[in-house]
């Protein structure tokens, strides 16, 4: 029986998304001798917490301020991108890194997939100091390649050709790396319904046009701007607005729903939505920020996508990739440009066709995923 460590992490929702979906494929395959081990990670000790709890204030502060990112990326060419890392895990969390490892220790896993540059780091910390049989695997859930992530992992799986030529550059040997399709949710693949029956389940209006706003699972990113500028189209339109486990927002637009007299626009607040894809599936266009699972999942529902907000070069990155690349949506922004366009696809729908036809182009690919899960059985058979 092989041990298969899947380590989750807070640092924004998509690495949880992400692990949950490789995590999901490996235990489809109904291996006997495959034992599969979810576990988040940083919630065994209050230093490991207090860590998470920084990623997560770090996501929420670059979705307000996207120049804390690129302080933060200009900071991991200091000493050398190799080195920036491991300098910072000796100095700083030298104590977090002892902790990480016993628990790992505890666990014996035999595979460790990783979806985050630290937990790849020390994951790898562990086969050097610990068990050096133990095999570290990591999926990039991004579309680029920045410093951070570990040159020493035993495999390095990308989701398309521009991490793949980013990851040659940051010194990546080819033997190293796969390349998959992008990674989802297996029911997001399986979702056959179209977006009229998911408009009758969620009580939406069938024949309005249906913008669906979201900026991640925090809610945050100029989302409230965005709605804002939304209420100023000129056209009947459905406003979806996901507003995560942003409270404050939800609460400021349920209140502005009910003073709202206009039978001209009509806003729909949410709350953190577990299977937010079937309302994605019920909009005609959706306006998100350039987080790569948030377009990825609309594109997946076959609804073209703005791009408004763009927290740190990863999302930039995305951004250029699923809409200059991929050609399934556009970049927006500014506020007066997204009322523009909606306005025009209110009054010309068709304009929406090529977008959709992308995005189908993107579904046929597969989920990586389950070739993840096939990577993982043929290791374990092999080791």
């Amino acid at each position: 029986m092989k041990r298969i460590l899947v380590s989750y992490i807070e640092a924004g929702f998509g690495h949880i998304t992400t692990a949950n979906s490789i995590a999901d494929a490996i235990d489809a395959l109904n291996d006997p001798e495959i034992e599969v081990i979810r576990k988040y990670v940083f919630e065994d000790s209050p230093e490991l917490d207090k860590m998470e709890r920084k990623f997560i204030h770090d996501v929420k502060v670059a979705n307000i301020f996207p120049w804390h990112n690129y302080i933060q990326m200009a900071a991991t060419h200091i000493f050398g991108i190799h080195n920036s890392l491991p300098f910072v895990v000796s100095t700083v969390y030298g104590r977090l890194r002892t902790i990480y490892l016993k628990m790992l220790e505890e666990i014996h896993p035999d595979i460790i997939i990783d979806t985050h540059y630290l937990t790849s780091f020390l994951s790898t910390q562990y086969r050097d100091r610990v068990d050096p049989h133990v095999k570290v695997i990591t999926y990039n859930p991004d579309n680029s390649v920045h410093n951070w992530w570990n040159i020493r992992v035993n495999k390095f799986i990308v989701n398309c050709d521009l991490a793949y030529e980013d990851a040659i550059k940051h010194d990546f040997k080819k033997e190293q790396l796969l390349t998959v399709p992008f990674v989802t949710r297996k029911e997001i693949m399986d979702v056959r319904k179209d977006k009229n029956y998911y408009r009758q389940k969620y009580d939406l209006p069938e024949d309005r046009f249906t913008v669906m706003v979201a900026a991640g699972g925090y809610g945050r990113s100029g989302m409230k701007r965005v709605v804002h500028a939304l209420t100023h189209v000129k056209r009947p339109i459905t406003i979806i607005a996901i507003c995560g486990t942003n409270k404050r927002l939800y609460n400021q637009l349920m209140e502005r729903r009910h003073v709202m007299h206009s039978t001209r626009i009509d806003i729909r607040p949410y709350e953190f939505v577990n299977k937010v894809y079937e309302l994605n599936r019920a909009a005609d266009l959706f306006l998100t920020k350039g987080g790569p699972n948030a377009m990825l999942d609309s594109v997946l529902m076959g609804v073209p996508f703005g791009v408004f907000y763009c927290a740190s070069n990863i999302e930039y990155m995305s951004n250029r990739l699923f809409t200059r690349e991929l050609h399934c949506g556009r970049f927006l922004p500014q506020s007066k440009q997204i009322v523009k366009w909606v306005e025009e696809c209110v009054d010309n729908p068709s304009i929406l066709q090529p977008y959709i036809d992308a995005t189908k182009e993107v579904y046929r690919r597969g989920n990586g995923a389950v070739q993840i899960a096939q990577f993982i059985q043929e290791t374990c058979h092999n080791v």
